[in-house]
């Protein structure tokens, strides 16, 4: 009558949806012949909560490497989250210093303890600008108030790298390093990937 089955947390993004009548013979809910349907979690088909909320809040998604948080799902987490990423050059991006003018790096969305869905981005358009460069990124619980964790992504050229944190988050998390060298990309996770597609 029942199956339990324990996942790993990197499969938590490959967990699905389904939706169905919970009546025997009900009028079809849906055009097609079998009564259910699925979708990935977060009723997205696939698609990246994150870069949604960024697009919504106004941050651009369209660099060739992007970093960004998001926080507050359930609403009860108003705290203020924010996106850093310390640069080789010296460089330190958030909220006190939203653009480096060296690596063309931005920080295009700033949330203080939003109400609704929390959401910070940082963007780097010009690979020329970051080619050669290590780049550290990483989260901080700024006004250090109780949460039950985030999710972050870093993207470069297409290809997302996924982070969740369920639980109480506290002081700071690094994320992920970036370096581009020669062109070429490489990251070294600081705390496990979720996903990679």
């Amino acid at each position: 009558n029942s199956l339990e089955v324990l996942l790993e947390g990197r499969h938590k993004s490959n967990l699905v949806t389904m939706t169905t009548d919970g009546v025997p013979n009900a009028k079809p809910i849906f055009k097609w012949t079998n009564n259910f349907s699925w979708t990935y979690n977060g009723n997205l088909a696939g698609k990246s909560l994150i870069t949604q909320a960024v697009k919504s809040a106004g941050g651009s998604i369209d660099g060739v490497l992007r970093f960004s948080i998001m926080w507050n799902e359930n609403g009860n987490d108003i705290v203020d989250l924010d996106a850093h990423a310390h640069v080789q050059n010296g460089s330190h991006i958030y909220f006190g210093n939203q653009r480096d003018w060296k690596s063309k790096g931005e920080l295009d969305i700033d949330m203080i303890r939003p109400k609704g869905l929390g959401v910070e981005n940082i963007v780097w358009k010009d690979i020329h600008a970051i080619n050669n460069d290590v780049i550290e990124l990483k989260i901080n619980n700024f006004d250090k108030g109780r949460n039950t964790g985030f999710k972050a992504e870093v993207v470069f050229n297409g290809i997302t790298y996924a982070y969740h944190y369920d639980g109480l988050f506290m002081g700071t998390k690094a994320i992920a390093t970036v370096t581009i060298k020669n062109g070429e990309f490489s990251i070294k996770h600081e705390m496990p990937c979720a996903e990679e597609t």
